[in-house]
This record gives C-alpha cells, structure tokens and sequence, in this order.
C-alpha cells in the first residue's frame, strides 16, 4: 500500500491519499511539535484535537513551560516508548489523508490509554470516522470494532469478512471478553485533560537535551602532538630516534653534495682520486637512500601507532561515557569523529606532516650550506624566512578556524542524513521528500560555505608564497653575479643551486606547516572525545565494594527513599519510592506510558548520574552504588521491549564473550523452541533483519537464560509480537526462570496477571503495590 514492495504478480490500486504510523516510531531530533507537523502548517485547531486524541496533553503539561516545544534527542530518546508511538500516531493523524494506515502503534501504550486513543482517534465515533482506516493489531478488543477483519497466515490471507462471521471460528467470545475486561483495570491513569491548550503560551526549551558542537579555538595543545609521536612501544626514546634518523639524513644529503664541490675543485686527479671520491660518494649515496626509507618508514610507524592509540582512547571514552553523552550527541556528530577526523589523522596527516617535516629539514640544511659559502646572501635570506613565516602564521589564524567550522557543519549532514535513513518509509508515505531535500541541501550549503573559504585560504597563501619566491630568486642571482670569482666557481654554483630551490622549498614548508597546523584540529576533535570523563564507578561518598562472584544469590531488592532524575536540573522521574522485593518474587510493572516505569529499571542498572539521585538500592542488602557498575550490570539480566541484535553469528548474539559451550547455547535456543535454525554459526544481519520479531525477542530471551543471573528485567517484551509468541515466552519464563526475581513492565495485562504481586506506577509516583486480584 505504501509503494516500498516490488509488485511480482496481480493488481493493486489505491485512490486517495495516505497517512502512516509505523510500528516502530520513527524520531527525529528536533522539537516534539515539528516531530508531529513534519513541515506542515500549523492549524491550531486540528493540532489541539489531535494532541487530546492520542492523550499527549498530559505528557505537555508534565513537560513544564517548554510542553510541545520540548526538544527530543535523536530516535527520541528521551521520551517513553509509548510517548513515541503517540507522538508518530498524532503525525498520521495529524496530516488531512483519505487513506490511514496504522502498523500496530497502539501495542507500545498501556491497555487504558490504547482504549482512548482507539475511541478517539480511530473507531467509528473517532476524528478519522469519515475516512479510510486500516489497523494491524493483536488485541483482539480492537479487531471486534472493525467493520472487516483480515486474518494473514505465512503472507497469505487465511480469511476476511465481517469480524462476527470471523469470530465464530478464529477468535472465541470468551478470549474476547477477557481481553476486554483485563484492558479495564482499575488503576489510578490520569483521564484526558479537558483544559484549553494554549500552545502559543510554549516557550523554547532552555533545558534542551541536545547541545549545539561547539568549536575549539586558539592553537592545538602540543602536548597532543606531541603524544602521537610517543606511543610506540618505545615511549620517549622512540621520539628521540625520529629525530635522529631526520637529521642524520639530511646531514648525508648535505655532505653529498659538498663532497660533489670538493671532487670539481680537485685541480690535479688521478684515477686513484677518481675512484677514491666515486666509492665515498656511492656510499653517501647509498646512505641518503636507505637513510630515506628508514626514516619514512619509522615516522609512518611512529604517526600511525599514536593515530591507533588515539583511536582507541577515543572509543574507550565513548563507550565508557554516560547515557547523558548519547542522549546529548547525535550519532552523525560521532560518526563524524570515527570517520572523517580519524581518516585525516591515518591518512592525510602523516604524508604531510612527514613532507613539511621533511622539507623543513632540507631548508635548514640548505641556508646553513649557503650562509658558510656565501654570507651575503643571508642579506636575503633573513627578510626571506620572516616573510614566509609571517605569511604562515597570518594564514594559520583563519585557516585552523575555517577547518574546525567545516568540521563542525559536517557533523549534521551526518546526523540527518542517518535520521533521514531510519525514517525513510514515514518519509515517502508523507510525501516530504522535497522538504527533507530542501534541508539536506541547505545543511550542505551551510558546510560548503566554511569549506570553499577553506580552500581559498590555502590558495591565498600559495599565490603570496610564489610572489616572495620570484623575488628572493631574483635577488640571489644578481648576488651571485656579482660576488662570483674562479677561485670559488663550484661552490658559488652550489650555493646558487641552493639559494634558487631554497626559497621553493620553504614556500613549500610553510605551506605544509600550516596544512599540518590545520589538519591537527582533527586531533584536537578526536583528543576531545578521548577525554570524556566515563561513568563515575565509586559509591559516591562511600568506598566501593568488591564482592563476591555469585552475587547476588537470592535476589532480593530494595528501594529505600529512592528518588532520581534524568538530569540534576530536571524534574524527578521517580519521587520517593520504598519497595521491598523478596527473592524469586514476580512483580508485574503496569502504569501510563511515562508514569517511570523503565525509569526503574534505568535505576537498578545505574544508568543515571550519582547528581541526580538521592536514596538508595539494596540487591541482596548491598547498596548498588557500592558496587563497580560492570559488575553490577553483568550480573542482572534484560530482555528490552525492542530486541538488541548485532551482525554477526547466531552464537556470538547469544553468547558475545564466549563464556558457555556449543551445547549449552544449542539448549538454550531448544528451550525457546529455535532450535529449528540451521546451527549456531548461521549469520545475523544488522538489528536481526533477518528474523521476525518475534524471533528475535525469543533469541533474547535465550540469551537471558544463558546468563543464568539472579535477576531478571523485562520491559515489555511482548508488546510488538502475536499472541503465539507471547505465550511462548510467558511459558519459557514461568518454567525455566522460576527460581529467580522477574520484574515485568507490562501493557498486557494477561502477561502479569501470574506475579505475585502487581506494582502500579503513576507520575513517578509507586500509587499501589498487591496482589493481583486486589488490583486487576
């Protein structure tokens, strides 16, 4: 329907428009409100009806002054998984189609909220009532409101037809009612705000999650040069032998030369002088050649080694950075830095550097040579090298500028055209293609205009650099001239030779020098992410523990006077909570989406900052915060709403350290009933492309049971797959994780209703905690 297949057979037409929420959300970093437009114009009325539709006033209002205008990281991070099924659902509702379509956004939201929106949005008494809507669900309550139910089976449609003719066989009264009546719960969800929106009053969001990159100015500290060059195995004496190996050669290529001098002002030769100079210059010869591979050969290793080493320090910073960095950090800007910026370093740098360094050598040599045969011409020379440098420096100061600015408006190129391939299909199904062009191109323009003054820049001082050439080599000659007698003909002729290609080759130096200043901001930029200071791993005020490997072994976990936030400037997203869980408990986690459901599962995995949490977590009477946090993490267990593949094979997404055995990975993948697959070597693509959902949540859970971990976390991990697979794993953890403590966040009801008790959650707020009769 929305043209991303390729048609093999049949006929297909479609007349009208079409609007489209996807299953999985697709947000982009930029304000919730331009999430929703996508470049539409503001009608202010549909707006107000749509955000009170899809139960997003509560969520504006709870976002403070800034509401709509709230700015979300990139794939929204910090919103809610059901913040951002509503959000896409109000951007299909939103736009004026014929067509809707809507690829089960109601399975990310709790059961009472789904309810809402379905009423409000797409039954018959909805705000889409007069238009096409086509629903893909598993919830049965949803498809008896239907006029006409498809049933596919394998890509094939097993039956269709009005859903009473359908019911009879495929869906029974009694799984229907049951559905119906656990959706109605009796918890504390906050109903739908019928306040006046005013969302002219919405400010701009002055505690924006994303940071504009700013850029570095002033010179590149040498201290981070200097590091490239001293992280061979060797350290400090490797630097030393560099140097050593650049002076020896270009000592040999001077004496070369003046041998050369000595032999033509030989006035008497015989042939034992002959062969005596010949053999002595073939070996200076020979000399300057290996001399000239030694030493590139060396610097190239040297320069790449400290290039790897920064690389890796780079990435140690990164992964162990906090989530605050990702959050704050489009991906574009990083890919930037691991691409571009490290691509200069391991291949533009080192040649340029090594041919500055290079040359530099050869023009010390050269006015040393010239100033002992002929002193006049450093009458020249002087006024020569102070020009130059001049030149050099007045380039340096914008060109280093100019270079970090490129950098800088590169790196959302990178983001948007990363966001713009995760969102493609909601792209197309809009039809603002044009719009996300427009952008890109003026993203790109915005990056061309720091990178065509760059260029420019370096040809400025290419043209200067000539003139002074032409003048200094004029000038030389007519010195040459005149000082010029038969006593000192061939050495006169050698300083001349030299005083012509010196100013050439210092020309070319400064250039290089200032090519190499400019390429070091790459250095500084990558430098920049290396000292990301990582996760704090103490226990605050307190001295961290080391404790035992089999910790914990019975699972108990407490919340004494527990309160955290995002951030410290924030809002709390949990206010005082005090929770006792006893060992091998079952807890059901059930609330509105953003009531800080995940919120307490970010906690017991540490994910936020020491600053902005104030109470404490006790795992088997051991402060979590004690605690080392790889210890900590590697011993708790999670199976995400969205399920976690990597490329690679089977085995290692089950077991990425190589810690079990074939068999034990073989048995886990049997106890989740994969064990249909071809072997554990077979290949996964990117995100588990090529499995179903459900496959992948199942692999998931294997790997949960692999771990073998006292505690086990499950965010809704049957929320986006049928009713088969649920059961599936409901009955994988009921039988084979019943001798540890599970807490499950939950939208269906029936996937908690076993727990020994239910733990409703509401604004950050725990608002019951029993058992489930007492509750659902």
């Amino acid at each position: 329907l929305l043209g991303e297949m390729k048609q093999i057979s049949g006929q297909m037409q479609v007349n009208g428009s079409v609007s489209y929420a996807a299953q999985s959300p697709w947000i982009f970093a930029d304000t919730i409100r331009a999430n929703i437009l996508l470049d539409k114009e503001m009608n202010e009325k549909r707006y107000t009806s749509v955000i009170r539709a899809c139960c997003l006033d509560i969520d504006f209002k709870a976002l403070g002054n800034a509401g709509d205008l709230t700015v979300v990281g990139e794939r929204g991070v910090n919103l809610s998984g059901g913040q951002k099924a509503r959000v896409s659902l109000a951007r299909a509702i939103y736009v004026d189609a014929d067509i809707y379509l809507f690829d089960d956004p109601l399975s990310a939201v709790d059961p009472k909220v789904a309810e809402q929106i379905f009423n409000a949005c797409i039954s018959s008494q909805g705000l889409l009532s007069e238009k096409t809507r086509l629903l893909i669900t598993h919830q049965r309550r949803f498809i008896a409101a239907s006029d006409i139910s498809v049933l596919l089976e394998g890509g094939h449609i097993e039956a269709q037809g009005p859903f009473q003719e359908l019911s009879v066989r495929y869906y029974p009264t009694s799984e229907i009612k049951d559905d119906i009546q656990r959706s109605t719960h009796r918890d504390n969800v906050q109903e739908i705000s019928i306040d006046e929106l005013d969302f002219k009053k919405a400010v701009a969001d002055s505690q924006s999650i994303i940071h504009n990159e700013t850029s570095l100015s002033g010179h590149a500290n040498w201290k981070i040069r200097y590091r490239l060059f001293t992280e061979t195995s060797l350290g400090y004496f490797g630097f030393y032998i560099l140097i050593f190996l650049l002076v020896v050669g270009e000592f040999l290529y001077n004496i070369s030369n003046y041998w050369l001098v000595e032999w033509t002002n030989k006035t008497y030769i015989t042939q034992q002088t002959v062969t005596y100079f010949a053999y002595i210059y073939v070996i200076l010869v020979l000399g300057i050649v290996v001399m000239s591979y030694v030493r590139a050969d060396y610097w190239f290793y040297v320069l790449l080694n400290g290039s790897a080493s920064l690389h890796n320090r780079m990435l140690k910073g990164i992964l162990y950075s906090s989530m605050r960095f990702f959050e704050s950090n489009p991906s574009g800007r990083i890919l930037n830095r691991a691409s571009q910026d490290q691509r200069t370093i391991e291949e533009i740098l080192p040649a340029i550097f090594f041919d500055a360094v290079q040359v530099f050598m050869t023009v010390l040599g050269s006015v040393i040579v010239i100033v002992l045969i002929n002193p006049l011409v450093s009458i020249v020379v002087i006024p020569l090298i102070v020009a130059t440098w001049y030149l050099r420096n007045f380039h340096i100061v914008s060109g280093r500028q100019l270079r970090r600015l490129e950098s800088v408006t590169r790196s959302p190129v990178y983001a948007f055209f990363s966001s713009s391939l995760d969102g493609l299909t909601t792209i197309r199904a809009f039809k603002v293609q044009e719009d996300f062009k427009k952008t890109f191109f003026e993203l790109i323009d915005a990056n061309t205009r720091a990178y065509v003054p760059m260029l420019a820049s370096n040809h400025w001082l290419g043209f200067h650099l000539d003139l002074i050439v032409i003048l200094f080599q004029m000038a030389t000659i007519i010195i040459g001239v005149m000082t010029c007698n038969a006593n000192t003909s061939a050495a006169l002729a050698l300083a001349l030779a030299y005083s012509i290609t010196l100013s050439q080759r210092l020309a070319r130096c400064m250039q290089q020098l200032a090519e190499t200043e400019i390429h070091m901001t790459s250095v500084e930029r990558i430098d920049e992410y290396a000292q990301i200071s990582p996760e704090e791993d103490d226990g605050g005020n307190q001295e961290t523990l080391e404790i035992e490997s089999n910790w914990p072994s019975l699972g108990e976990i407490e919340f004494r006077n527990y309160t955290m936030r995002y951030r410290p400037e924030l809002e709390p997203v949990l206010c005082n909570i005090n929770l006792h869980i006893s060992p091998m408990e079952k807890i059901g986690i059930i609330g509105r989406t953003g009531a800080g459901k995940s919120s307490l599962f970010q906690a017991l995995f540490r994910l936020v900052e020491r600053a902005a949490v104030n109470g404490e977590i006790f795992i088997d009477g051991i402060a979590i915060s004690r605690l080392k946090r790889s210890h900590l993490r590697s011993h708790l267990s999670a199976i995400p709403q969205t399920p976690v593949l990597f490329s690679g094979t089977l085995r290692y997404n089950l077991d990425p350290f190589d810690i079990y055995t074939d068999e034990e990975c073989f048995n886990a993948l049997k106890d989740v009933q994969l064990n249909h697959f071809i072997g554990l070597d077979m290949p996964v693509t990117e995100y588990g492309k090529n499995f179903s959902v459900g496959e992948c949540q199942l692999i998931c859970v294997a790997r949960a049971l692999l771990k073998h971990s006292k505690i086990l976390l499950i965010d809704e991990a049957t929320a986006n797959i049928d009713h088969e697979t649920d059961a599936l794993i409901q009955k994988v953890i009921a039988d084979k994780f019943r001798d540890r403590t599970i807490l499950t966040i939950a939208h269906r009801l029936n996937t908690v209703a076993e727990s020994d008790r239910i733990l409703v959650m509401d604004q950050g707020r725990i608002a019951q905690f029993d058992v489930p009769n007492k509750i659902l």
